[in-house]
C-alpha cells in the first residue's frame, strides 16, 4: 500500500527583492492600461456606429 505524502507543509515560496516587486507593479500598471485604452476603444467604436445603426432601422427595405 503507498503512503501518502502531505505536500501542503512543504510549500516554499520564492524570494522576492524590491526591484522585483517594482518590475511586477510596472507589468501589471501597464497591462491595466492596455486593457483601459481597448475599453475605450470598444466604447468609442460603439458610440460612433450608433446613429448608423439607427438610421438603419429606417432605411432597410421592408419584405414582404
Amino acid at each position: 500500500m503507498t503512503q501518502r505524502v502531505d505536500t501542503m507543509n512543504k510549500i516554499e515560496y520564492p524570494q522576492i527583492s524590491a526591484a522585483d516587486i517594482r518590475n511586477i507593479e510596472a507589468r501589471a500598471h501597464q497591462l491595466r492600461a492596455e486593457a483601459m485604452r481597448d475599453l475605450f476603444r470598444a466604447l468609442g467604436r460603439a458610440i460612433a456606429a450608433l446613429p448608423r445603426k439607427v438610421s438603419g432601422l429606417f432605411h432597410r427595405p421592408h419584405h414582404a
